[in-house]
């Protein structure tokens, strides 16, 4: 989700080098290493606008950072991560590259270059911490992921339903509905669903995701867990920012 931290962690390289990442959106600190204030930065898109984020070396050894600005990728189910292969070219940052003595902080300018056509720009800023000194055995390096969001001056909301399916993962089963953000924001997509078959109606309401403008996702409408065999009538409404739109859908649940 393009409001959060990423979690996780990785482990690669002969060095047994293991990345502890920043696991909560309310606190970007990986344990015992590397902290980062400002997690967010939501501003109106305007080229030459800064602000300051601080990186912090909470850990008892001196670190190499690096901070880059990446963009979003989004899956079909909505999850995002930082594109490690590509950069922002809009956003630079004063210091993309520094060493932190442990305890010592650094503030990083980042600044938006210029605005992308489309007035706005989504992305992500990601810091990476180093022990500059390597030892033997395995080696402890510390991954934040902070957030770009600098929103168009002016919101426009739109949605492009598409085809319905019932997804399988694992032993559960949902409703999903192709959903492409048409719009300029990040503003969550929400609304209600009643499904009428041969044994009655169920309701539901659409779990609140955030699609990336020009993104398409599977968005998941309804539990689909214990439905009989059989032809249903979903109706469909949803809701983004003032945007509303209602849409009937024929499903059939098979066996």
């Amino acid at each position: 989700m393009v409001t959060g931290m990423a979690a996780g962690v990785l482990a690669a390289g002969a060095a047994g080098v293991v990345i502890a990442h920043a696991a909560s959106p309310h606190a970007a600190k990986a344990p015992g290493g590397l902290a980062l204030t400002q997690t967010t930065i939501s501003r109106q898109a305007v080229a030459g606008s800064t602000n300051f984020v601080k990186v912090t070396n909470n850990s008892d050894k001196a670190l190499a950072v690096t901070v880059k600005p990446r963009p979003w990728i989004q899956s079909s189910s909505a999850r995002v991560v930082p594109n490690r292969r590509a950069t922002l070219s809009q956003v630079g940052v004063n210091a993309n590259s520094f060493t932190l003595a442990p305890g010592s902080s650094k503030d990083v300018l980042v600044t938006l270059k210029s605005v992308p056509t489309g007035g706005y720009l989504y992305g992500a800023l990601e810091i990476i911490g180093m022990p500059s000194t390597k030892g033997k055995g395995l080696i402890t390096a510390y991954r934040l992921i902070g957030v770009l969001r600098y929103n168009a001056a002016r919101a426009s909301y739109g949605l492009k339903a598409g085809a319905t399916k019932i997804v399988k993962n694992g032993k559960s089963k949902m409703l999903a509905l192709r959903v492409k953000n048409a719009g300029n924001t990040i503003t969550p997509i929400t609304g209600e669903v009643r499904m009428k078959g041969p044994l009655g109606t169920r309701q539901g309401s659409v779990r609140s995701t955030k699609v990336l403008p020009g993104k398409t996702v599977a968005l998941s409408v309804m539990s689909a867990n214990g439905l009989p065999a059989g032809r249903y009538t979903a109706t469909i409404s949803l809701k983004q920012g003032t945007y509303t739109t209602k849409l009937t859908k024929k499903i059939t649940v098979r066996r």
